[in-house]
């Protein structure tokens, strides 16, 4: 442990619930949204709703981006009033500039940013999540900067960070996959499963029928080796689910693993707008030395 304080910084896109940055005075960054109807800073003038909302009525495409690095620059200078050292754990690289426009910000800041201390996590959503929870907790311990971010890095491969989307829509029309592939999933009924893998979003699989026997099916190929997950904390995070599905969710973790703790989230509106509705993930931790 060290004598210095630090300070834990995260982005909006981790979907962590406010109790959660509130315990650990976890300060956020927001992302950008534009659609055809305007700019707006995600969580504070745009919700996963109304960025599903306006996709579904026939809105124009929707175009997520990192904060600039002047913002990274100003959340850093006041996290460093009150800590003696900062981290920020960042969205994967791989899928964002906000790395990049965090490490220019640091660069800027001269001497100060010697203070600050940019993490990879190579996940988003709450995958990410529970990253900054274990910056924050660590952070609370008294762990120097250097120790949490060894930590971090070796928890990296630990996370599980997956989802299921109803359909293929929104990730074409967001350039994620192509219209080929969209056609394909349409006509016969496949439900893709996305996984953070190495920094990168990929398909891990697919469920094919109902969506709600698919979405079913998924949650219990995710647990289906209970031993070998880590079983402190999960969390459910989804974009435009009705209560019936995210019970649904809740009912099927519960008869496959005995989770301490279970958290339900929405994604915000980055998340949402690129992945779109009746999508969820099921985002924990494995046990240490295990891949799933």
């Amino acid at each position: 442990m060290g004598d210095k304080k630090v300070g834990i910084i995260a982005e909006c896109v981790c979907d962590l619930p406010k109790s959660i940055l509130y315990e650990f005075d976890i300060d956020t960054v927001y992302f950008i949204v534009e659609t055809d109807t305007g700019v707006f800073t995600d969580t504070d003038e745009i919700t996963a709703e109304n960025i599903l909302q306006y996709m579904t009525d026939g809105g124009g495409k929707s175009r997520s981006s990192a904060p600039p690095s002047e913002v990274y620059e100003a959340a850093f200078r006041k996290k460093l009033s009150k800590y003696d050292e900062v981290i920020l754990v960042s969205i994967s690289s791989q899928i964002s500039r906000s790395f990049e426009n965090a490490q220019k910000a640091v660069t800027a800041m001269g001497d100060e940013g010697k203070r600050v201390h940019i993490f990879d996590s190579h996940h988003l959503s709450t995958g990410l999540g529970h990253m900054v929870i274990k910056a924050a907790q660590l952070a609370k311990a008294g762990f120097s900067a250097d120790k949490i971010i060894a930590e971090l890095e070796d928890m990296k491969e630990q996370v599980s960070t997956t989802f299921i989307t109803e359909n293929a829509d929104f990730l074409c029309r967001n350039g994620l996959i192509s219209d080929t592939v969209r056609r394909i999933c349409s006509a016969f009924s496949i439900h893709p499963v996305l996984e953070m893998r190495n920094g990168k979003i990929v398909l891990k699989g697919i469920e094919i029928g109902d969506y709600a026997g698919a979405a079913a099916r998924y949650v219990r190929k995710t647990l289906k080796n209970p031993k070998k997950i880590d079983t402190k904390r999960v969390f459910i995070t989804y974009a435009g689910c009705s209560v019936k599905t995210v019970n649904m969710i809740k009912r099927e973790i519960e008869g496959c693993c005995a989770f301490e703790e279970m958290f339900v989230t929405k994604a915000s509106a980055t998340i949402s707008s690129n992945c779109g509705p009746n999508t969820f993930g099921v985002l924990f931790v494995k046990s240490k030395g295990v891949s799933l």
